[in-house]
This record gives C-alpha cells, sequence and structure tokens, in this order.
C-alpha cells in the first residue's frame, strides 16, 4: 500500500511528526515499511511511503484507515474527506438488479448516472495511480480506482448502453469464457461468482471487469456498482482462475459493508465534479443482512496485566476511543463496539493487543522482568496428564502412534464394550470408512498390520486420542489410552502386559488396582482372559489378550478412560511423607469363596470395615482351589494400633474367634 505523505497532513492538519518519523510510527505500531522515497507531486516536494499489510485489514488497504492508525498513534483529530454531493438521488428510477447469490453477497450499492462527458484524466489524478503502479486509462475509470486507493472499497463501471436487460448477480453456470479488461481470454469452471446482463458476463464479481460492458472515452452513461462479498468466494476464486487484483487483494479479506455507502457518495461526487452528469436512478442497496458491529465486554486493567508494564485505565480507554471504537458502560461492566472497518475485532484479546500496539511495544523493558500478575491456570487436567502418560511409556520402550478416529464398517462391533450405539459419519472424507471408532483397539491392532507386513514381531504401541459413541439422541465422546503389547514368549505376555499397566498406574499415584471379570467381553477378546480394571472400586478400563490369530499371536490390549484417570487421582490423598508412629502389624486370615464368587468384591467389603487411617495394605498371598470352592490368604497390614487394638479389629472383621490363629 503506497500513501503520501500530503495525503496524511491533509487528513491530519495538526500532524508535526516529519515523514520518515510517520513511517518509522506505522512500523511501530504493525505496519512494516517496505519503502521511503522523495518524489514530486503537484509540482511540490512529496514524500511516498510504501506500507506493508499482512494482517486481515482490509481498512488499511487504503489511505483513509492508515490515517486513521496514524492519527490515533499521536492521539490527533482525522478529518473525514468532505462530500460535496449535489442534490441528486431525486430520481425515481429503479434500477433493474437482481441478486441470485444471497450467501455470497453482503452488499451492493449501484447507480445510473447519464449525460457524462467521459476525458482524459487530470495530471494529479494520473501521478496518484501512477504512485500505486496503476495505468491510468480515463477519468471515469480512474476516479474508481482513486476511490479504492483511497477508501479500501473497489467498484466497478458498466457503460449503460452495452448492457442487455438486467444486470444480475449469480454462481456462473452458462458461461465459458471471460474476456477481461485487459485483454485475457479466461477459462471458467461454472461455478465463479459473476455480474451478467441477460446475455453475457459483464465482470468476475470482486475481482476483474470483463470486456463487453467496458468504459471508454465515448461513454456517456454508467452503471456505477460498489459491492462488499463473502471474502471466502473472492479468495476461491482468484486462486482457481489465478487473478490477483487490486479489488481482490481487498474484497479477499473482510470488508465492513457499512463503509461502502460512503465510498460510493465520494465516486459519485468526484463523477459529477469531473464529468458533469445527471443522476438518473435511485441508489440501489441490496443489505439484507445487516452488519452490527458486536459488544465485546472489556477490563481496561488486561492490557497492563498481558504487557506487564503499568498502562493506566484511562490511557487505555483513550487509546480505544482514538480507535474509534464505542465505549459504553452497562451493569458496571465497560462493554466496547468495534470501529468502522474492524471486523478483525471479535475478543477481548484483540483489544488488548490494539491498546498495547498503539501505546507501543517500545516501550515494554527489555532488560528487567515484567510485573505479571499470575492469572488462573485454565489448561485442562487431562492434558498434563495425558502428557505424563506419554513420558512414562515412551520411556518404558513405547512407540506413540497416531491414528483416524475413523473406522470400517463392523470393526466396532468387534471391538466395543461400553453401552453405547455405533455413530455414523455425514459426508465421509472416505464412504470405507464411515464410522467413528467405539474403541482404541481398532486402531492400534490395524498399526499391529502394517508393523507385520515389514517383519516387525516385538510390538509395544500406544495411542491417546477419543472414541465416540450414541446413548439415545445424545452424542459422547471419551478420551482413552490404549496399549498394545505383542511379545514373542507365550509364556511371557501376560505378565509383561499386566506389568506395564501397574507400573503406569502407580506411576501416577494409584495403589489399589484391581482386576475383575470383564462385564462385556469383545468378540475380538479371549473370553478366558479378559477383565475389567478396577481402581478405588470405579472401573477404570479393560484389559483382555485377543483371540489367537496368525497376526496378533501373545497380543495384549489395555484400554483406560483418561477423565476417569483425572477424577480418581483428585480424590486421592497424597502424602509425600507418611509418619509412623507405631510399627506395622501383619496379620493373615483364610477365606473360602465359592466358584462364582468374585474375591476382589469380598477385599473392598473387607477394606470398607476397617478405618483408612488404620490400613496400610490389602493383598491375596496365596490362592488353594477346592473341590467346590477356592481358598485364599488374606494379608493385612495395620497402622497406627497396637499389636492387640489390630488383632481385635482383624478378628471383628473376618469373624474370627480368638482362639484361631492369626
Amino acid at each position: 500500500m503506497k500513501i503520501l505523505y500530503s495525503q496524511i497532513k491533509e487528513l491530519i492538519p495538526r500532524l508535526k511528526a516529519s515523514p520518515k518519523e510517520t513511517a518509522d510510527a506505522l512500523t511501530l505500531i504493525g505496519f512494516m515499511s517496505d519503502g521511503f522515497e522523495e518524489v514530486f507531486y503537484q509540482n511540490k516536494k512529496d514524500y511516498l511511503l510504501g506500507i506493508e499489510v499482512r494482517q486481515n485489514r482490509a481498512d488499511c488497504l487504503s489511505a483513509i484507515g492508515l490515517v486513521k492508525e496514524i492519527s490515533a498513534y499521536y492521539g490527533l483529530v482525522f478529518e473525514s474527506p468532505k462530500i460535496s454531493l449535489p442534490s441528486v438521488f431525486k430520481s425515481k428510477n429503479n434500477l433493474d438488479i437482481v441478486n441470485k447469490a444471497n450467501d455470497c453477497v453482503k452488499r451492493i450499492l449501484a447507480v445510473r448516472i447519464k449525460e457524462l462527458k467521459n476525458k482524459q484524466s487530470p495530471e494529479w489524478l494520473k501521478q496518484v495511480l501512477a504512485f500505486s503502479e496503476i495505468n491510468p486509462v480515463n477519468v471515469l475509470v480512474d476516479l474508481s480506482n482513486y476511490v479504492m486507493l483511497l477508501t479500501g472499497y473497489s467498484s466497478h463501471l458498466l457503460d449503460a448502453s452495452k448492457i442487455q436487460g438486467k444486470l444480475c448477480w449469480s454462481l456462473n453456470n452458462d458461461f465459458d469464457e471471460i474476456t477481461t479488461l485487459d485483454g485475457s481470454c479466461v477459462k471458467l469452471n461454472k461455478d465463479e461468482l459473476i455480474i451478467r446482463d441477460d446475455k453475457n458476463v459483464l465482470a468476475l464479481a470482486g475481482i476483474i471487469g470483463g470486456k463487453f460492458a467496458e468504459i471508454d472515452i465515448n461513454t456517456t452513461s454508467i452503471i456505477a456498482e460498489m459491492a462488499v462479498y463473502e471474502s471466502s468466494i473472492v479468495r476461491k476464486n482468484s486462486r482457481s482462475l489465478k487473478i490477483r487484483t487490486e479489488a481482490s487483494n481487498r474484497l479477499g479479506k473482510d470488508v465492513d459493508p457499512n463503509g461502502a455507502e460512503f465510498a460510493i457518495k465520494m465516486l459519485i461526487s468526484l463523477i459529477v465534479e469531473n464529468c458533469g452528469g445527471i443522476i438518473d436512478s435511485k441508489l440501489f442497496d441490496f443489505y439484507s443482512r445487516k452488519y452490527i458491529p458486536s459488544e465485546i465486554e472489556f477490563d481496561a486493567k488486561l492490557p497492563s496485566i498481558y504487557a506487564g508494564v503499568d498502562i493506566p485505565e484511562a490511557k487505555t480507554l483513550e487509546i480505544l476511543k482514538n480507535l474509534g471504537f464505542k465505549i459504553a458502560s452497562r451493569n458496571g461492566k465497560l462493554m466496547v463496539a468495534s470501529a468502522m472497518g474492524r471486523m478483525d475485532i471479535v475478543l477481548p484479546e484483540d483489544l488488548i493487543e490494539e491498546v498495547i500496539r498503539i501505546f507501543g511495544y517500545e516501550k515494554i523493558p527489555f532488560n528487567e522482568m515484567p510485573k505479571l500478575e499470575v492469572v488462573e491456570n485454565i489448561t485442562p487436567k487431562n492434558i498434563y496428564l495425558a502428557e505424563k502418560i506419554r513420558d512414562i511409556l515412551s520411556a518404558s520402550g513405547f512407540d506413540e502412534i497416531l491414528s483416524w478416529p475413523l473406522t470400517k464398517k463392523g470393526d466396532n462391533i468387534k471391538a466395543n464394550y461400553l453401552d453405547w450405539d455405533i455413530v455414523n459419519t455425514q459426508n465421509s472424507l472416505n464412504q470405507d470408512f464411515p464410522e467413528l471408532r467405539q474403541s482404541m483397539a481398532i486402531s492400534l491392532n490395524n498399526q499391529v498390520q502394517e508393523y507385520l507386513k515389514k517383519n516387525i514381531e516385538y510390538i509395544k504401541i500406544f495411542e491417546l486420542g477419543k472414541i465416540f459413541g450414541k446413548k439415545g439422541n445424545n452424542y459422547e465422546e471419551r478420551e482413552t489410552l490404549g496399549i498394545l503389547t505383542r511379545a514373542f514368549s507365550k509364556n511371557s505376555g501376560l505378565s509383561e502386559a499386566k506389568e506395564t499397566m501397574e507400573k503406569l498406574l502407580r506411576t501416577l499415584g494409584f495403589t489399589d488396582i484391581f482386576y475383575k471379570k470383564a462385564r462385556v467381553v469383545p468378540q475380538i477378546a479371549n473370553q478366558y482372559s479378559c477383565w475389567n480394571v478396577v481402581v478405588a472400586e470405579e472401573m477404570l478400563g479393560i484389559f483382555y489378550k485377543l483371540k489367537s490369530q496368525k497376526s496378533n499371536q501373545n497380543t495384549y490390549f489395555i484400554e483406560l478412560d483418561i477423565f476417569q484417570m483425572v477424577k480418581l487421582l483428585e480424590k486421592i490423598h497424597k502424602e509425600p511423607i507418611v509418619e509412623l508412629t507405631q510399627k506395622l502389624v501383619i496379620l493373615d486370615a483364610n477365606v473360602e469363596l465359592k466358584k462364582d464368587e468374585s474375591i476382589n468384591d469380598f477385599l473392598f467389603a473387607i477394606r470398607k470395615k476397617i478405618k483408612n487411617e488404620n490400613i496400610w495394605s490389602a493383598a491375596i498371598v496365596d490362592e488353594f482351589p477346592l473341590k467346590e470352592k477356592n481358598r485364599y490368604t488374606i494379608r493385612i497390614a495395620y497402622k497406627e494400633l497396637s499389636d492387640q487394638e489390630a488383632k481385635k479389629i482383624h478378628f471383628k472383621v473376618f469373624n474370627l474367634r480368638a482362639t484361631e490363629k492369626s
């Protein structure tokens, strides 16, 4: 973007900064200088400032937008250009315009002007355009380009005498090509946003005009249109057709449709002033979805907190007002509405950035620690837990994999063990994978097959990701950890997988880890080697051996619920040092349970009978099968009790007689 220093002075008469200081000021507030040149304009020495606008700031691709930034930086008053419109909109004629692309067009403004006298442009206008590397054509076309450079709003002039029928905005379905204003023949893809009449394509909307209704020196009647589009459609068409213009560069960003009326009235004023003419229609204005800037709740203390330097609240409000933001107090809270053209402001953080950059990044000291207020840590605890799990498993020789959550039809039926239904995707990227996975076993097992193809047989892999399901009309997702091990030795697989899981859980802080026969056995699991993992009486996940096949001999799978782990860890009372005032009292007890009775359930019941402050550990130290029952030896370690107190509790909870040996 190029701007003359004289243009800046015209709009900020009280500016005292030199041309070089002004260019440096723009750099300090985020607009890098890419040129500074002494030039002659209207036979006077002037300076041309080249500014690089990288942000989504369509407003700053204009002289007015950049001048507003300078006025805010120096705290000076910006004087908007005056529009000397005669009483022009008295015509009762309506323009015959149709919009068939409502989703792509935000606003259309248009007017017909007749009895014009087109001619060559005056020298001042040619010079201004030349500074921006735009070739002069004639005064009508050149004024259109001048207004674009001044306001940031591009316009398009059509020779009204060449238009056949209605003027229409639509997506292209009928035309194979267009000859553009520069004479290029462009092949069309049948989905571009175009401006057309009943027979011809007149322009690629937001990009470039066509030859058919171009303005020439003999033009006496025009339709001047100015439109604002959905930026995505302009960028898409510009890329696909490989056409980049000054118009597409601006309209490919988010342009405020509210500023278009000022811009087109300026254009009309300049045309009438330079070419005469009579306004021959009402001002056509299509604006079905009026853009109203949303209000942002804002705390004036935040810029100081984020910058780490003292920015007085009064200074914060002054900067925002100088930038054109509207500030109101409502129910004790500050509400800030975006300034004209500032479509990039949507969050409180955006306002914070505005204040800090105008206040001055250079004022943040580089040689001292900022005085920062400690802010609340909002990172979810599952993120920290997942990182710790990665560290533990990686240190244990496991490789992490990353996979798609999509899976083939039928895989979920084989691997699911939870009480929920399958979630099918709509418009799936791959029709062969229409379902969201219900277990990490699917992804890990698929990875095993890939490893085996490469003759990798000893496999230790894990994945942290989400599984999905549906209960009634509600969709659910769970973050889980999947672990898969495949060992060479048939005898070491179970113990190795169990050791891996228990090492992980104990390192994380879990102590009482139990296994219960799985309530639901997945189809891919060996029904005799499938357990639910239980911690503190809560089911944490599942642990099973895969059914024996050639590809998964001695393969074990573990799946643990990350969010359930977070909840359980919050309940666990951790003490880095435990002070024992008395010795541990170790007592055994023999119990006999029926074959279908769970020893783990029995242990849970025993632990409940003993107070938490009196139990150190409870473990099964021996198991002996009888004809109809199983006999277990349970060892309890009591703490903070004398021998007599421990025995009294022990006899009571196990229903033992005092004469029995323990």
